[in-house]
């Protein structure tokens, strides 16, 4: 899901909680000050990253014995500590989780229409 508002990774998280899952890994990406960095504009073509985000999702049940998979990424002007992206992979075990969450950051990174500019 692509986002200009903040996200709650609790509400997430309770969301996605079933009593099959063993485990729950998230990835926070948040913008970090790094020298005179004081934001970041992210720009996303939407549509487009729209559909490869459900991609992702899906291609991560098919490789991974996971439950359920969440990305959420947010879009507009952030400011150093602001949320940026999360994703949430939920799994009977925890190593699973784990491989599918690395996969899906590396994967949305590569493919999906992102531009971030530091302000």
């Amino acid at each position: 899901m692509i986002t200009k508002e903040e996200f709650s990774i609790d509400e997430l998280v309770q969301k996605m909680k079933t009593p099959e899952m063993g485990a729950i890994v998230t990835f926070l990406g948040v913008v970090r000050a790094e020298g005179e960095i004081k934001g970041m504009n992210v720009e996303i073509y939407s549509e487009m990253a729209e559909n490869e985000l459900k991609k992702l999702e899906r291609e991560a049940h098919e490789k991974f014995e996971v439950e359920a998979v969440e990305i959420v990424h947010r879009e507009g002007s952030l400011k150093v500590g602001e949320n940026i992206v999360v994703i949430l992979v939920g799994a009977k075990h925890r190593k699973e989780a784990f491989r599918a969450c690395e996969c899906l950051i590396d994967e949305l990174k590569k493919r999906v229409p992102i531009w971030k500019k530091e302000v």
